[in-house]
């Protein structure tokens, strides 16, 4: 196992705070350069809500409409909207930085505690640069939340079993009841399962289990005992059907249904660029495990295989992963050369043809200002070659920029080159951790801030506002979220009961241009206003006319 030789014990606290500084600025970062997307809005609005005065125990879409999640998402939205003043994109994010930066911060100590202060710090600096962990770490979602205390429980627990300090039973039973409360029974039962499967092979190992019991369930109770006094009837159809219903993969709620194989190819995604990497730190550790790596791979394969076995699948619920995939991978990276020789070359090889491709691409951007992608039709579909011939068109970069940027990636790919050839772990993952940064980086600001142009439907909401000018505004068909959301929430939905649309006499009607609805013909004049595309659909708002 490396070392950091005598300088180790005065450079812990740098390792330790670096990777969790690095993921906090790349996190903010990203916050200021994009309005909500769809799913952010449908954590947002609840926190509007609560805001304006509405249930704090039951996050709400609408008075009519429960949110089918526990509270504490929104409460930390709605704390840190309060301190800014109102609710904002960057109010909405500011749980979830945190929260990324924490779960860096949890990574490196556990990587430490559980190897070395080395394999500690590069374990965070892997994690931080994952492509999902750090999308998420800056968008307005639950997932991050969930996983910083599901990951503080695991570093109670290890931390318990080695000094059985009392206070840390506490710290593992509430970090689980706050993992419950959430994201749901999820919280609860990933722990419970995998301390259960790690204890059966590793008898010695301490478990406070009525702490990690009884805490959950006590606290989760006076959750729900509000929730049932408050919503009655809906609230306990709500539990009913987000418990029962997506174990049993019932069609009263949308579980996205996916084949169990779903998440080999997602956690490839997600883990990008390290996943190349995490096969052959999985085998090499099977040769060489001991209790620290055993630990971390129960607990990846426990949750990987319990997640697969349910009907409902998204690759954001693989989260809870990344943290012990990141110290398995760290902990491969830092062994000796010869014994990760041949596993690190090929996936190496691979992230370096992805670096030349980067070349081929600014530099050919470089040297032809114009360029036509028709001829990808056979790679992009007829919206991706529009976008991306709409973004080379109006926002190529500088063509000195795109000179820097091929030497840039020129640079990474020799030095990752050289690291490949001493067959240094170490310096290979510094390499790609850089790279990866880089890429994050201009990913998550520009090119965020250019897409958020094109995608955002909050530009068409304002123009729809001062067009309506307090009129009831109804939409045909589901009303997205950001749609709800840069609203204000003053839209209503309408399917094929017509009757109030029909009977208000200032009412506006939003529809798809491509999805008409049948009764169309007998809205009074129908005039169109606006046509306007948002979110790459064309919309028309139609007004009443008399005749």
């Amino acid at each position: 196992m490396p070392s950091l030789n005598q300088n180790e014990e005065s450079l812990k606290p740098y390792l330790l705070m670096g990777p969790a500084l690095l993921a906090a600025f790349l996190f903010s970062w990203s916050i200021f350069h994009s309005d909500l997307s769809k799913r952010e809005a449908r954590e947002g609005v609840p926190v509007v809500n609560m805001m304006q005065g509405g249930n704090l125990w039951l996050p709400q879409i609408h008075p009519q409409q429960l949110r089918t999640k526990p509270p504490l998402f929104y409460w930390s939205g709605l704390l840190s909207s309060k301190i800014m003043g109102e609710v904002t994109e960057v109010s909405l994010r500011i749980p979830s930085v945190l929260a990324g930066a924490g779960t860096v911060l949890l990574t490196t100590f556990l990587g430490m505690r559980l190897f070395s202060p080395l394999i500690g710090c590069l374990a965070g600096l892997i994690i931080t640069t994952c492509w999902r962990f750090a999308y998420l770490g800056s968008h307005a979602r639950i997932d991050m939340l969930f996983v910083f205390f599901i990951t503080l429980a695991f570093v109670a627990l290890w931390e318990f079993s080695r000094d059985q300090k009392q206070s840390l039973k506490w710290w593992a039973g509430i970090a689980i009841g706050l993992a419950v409360l959430t994201k749901g029974p999820l919280g609860w039962v990933f722990p419970l399962l995998t301390l259960f499967i790690f204890c059966r092979s590793h008898k010695t190992f301490k478990v406070p289990w009525l702490h990690i019991l009884f805490l959950p369930i006590g606290m989760s109770a006076l959750w729900l005992a509000f929730g049932i006094i408050d919503g009655g009837e809906e609230f306990s159809k709500m539990i009913y059907q987000e418990t029962v219903g997506r174990i049993s993969g019932s069609e009263a709620i949308h579980i996205h249904p996916k084949p169990f194989y779903y998440y080999i190819p997602q956690i490839f995604v997600g883990m990008a660029p390290w996943s190349l990497f995490l096969p052959f730190a999985i085998g090499y550790g099977l040769k060489n495990q001991d209790i620290s790596w055993k630990f971390c791979a129960i607990t990846f394969a426990t949750l990987f295989i319990f997640l697969s076995l349910f009907p409902g699948k998204r690759g954001d619920y693989l989260l809870p992963l990344y943290p012990m995939a990141a110290v398995i991978l760290a902990a491969y990276f830092s062994r000796i050369a010869p014994e990760i020789k041949q596993g690190l070359s090929f996936p190496t090889w691979i992230v370096m043809g992805m670096m030349m491709v980067l070349v081929l691409i600014l530099g050919f951007s470089a040297l032809l200002p114009n360029f036509n992608f028709e001829s990808f039709s056979a790679f992009l579909n007829s919206r991706d070659r529009w976008m991306a011939q709409l973004l080379y068109d109006n926002h190529r970069p500088p063509t000195l920029f795109l000179i820097v940027g091929t030497l840039g990636m020129v640079l990474f790919w020799l030095s990752l080159r050289k690291a490949l050839n001493q067959n240094s772990g170490i310096q290979v993952s510094g390499v790609i951790t850089g790279w990866a940064f880089v890429l994050f980086f201009l990913v998550h600001g520009p090119a965020a801030r250019i897409v958020n142009e094109y995608s955002s439907l909050r530009p068409f909401a304002e123009k729809i506002k001062q067009v309506a000018n307090n009129r009831p505004v109804y939409k045909y068909g589901k009303i997205r979220e950001d749609l709800f959301y840069y609203m204000d929430g003053k839209i209503q939905e309408v399917h094929q009961d017509t009757t109030e649309l029909f009977q208000q006499p200032e009412a506006l009607l939003l529809i798809r241009k491509t999805h008409e609805p049948s009764w169309l013909k007998d809205f009074p004049g129908g005039k169109n206003i606006i046509e306007m595309d948002a979110g790459f659909e064309t919309y028309m708002l139609l007004e009443k006319t008399n005749n």
